[in-house]
């Protein structure tokens, strides 16, 4: 079977009915890294189901694609710590200048993690500049 194939069905089954099928679709697609995959699991971080968009936005943290950006900075007003923390990892590894307003208010979470990464965004927006 090509990537190629591999990707389509793991993309279709970004639409399953059942969240962990989704779920396993998106940290698969992370795993076989085509960038084909970047549209489709930013549209993943829109889920209904939190585990869902926790594993789509650690997908795209592979990635590192500023297409992201936007979408991920929104994710980071989501009412759980862990899909904050895929969020700030995902912002924290494309280090866009468009992130750092939501990173430096992501240092005062509730979360220590989601602090914690948030301060590595940061330092790695201040890097690339």
């Amino acid at each position: 079977m090509s990537n190629g194939k591999r990707i389509d069905f793991l993309v279709d089954e970004l639409q399953n009915d059942d969240w962990i099928v989704r779920e396993d679709a998106a940290e698969l697609l992370a795993e076989i890294g085509d960038p084909e995959a970047v549209e489709p699991l930013i549209k993943s971080l829109y889920d209904d189901d939190w585990h869902v968009k926790e594993a789509a936005a650690l997908s795209l943290a592979i990635f590192a694609d500023s297409r992201a950006v936007d979408p991920l900075i929104h994710l980071m007003k989501d009412e759980k710590a862990s899909v904050r923390y895929a969020a700030a990892l995902g912002l924290a590894s494309i280090a866009d200048q468009r992130a750092l307003k939501v990173l430096e208010k992501a240092v005062e979470d509730d979360n220590p993690i989601v602090r914690k990464v948030a301060k590595l965004g940061i330092d790695a927006i201040e890097k690339k500049e």
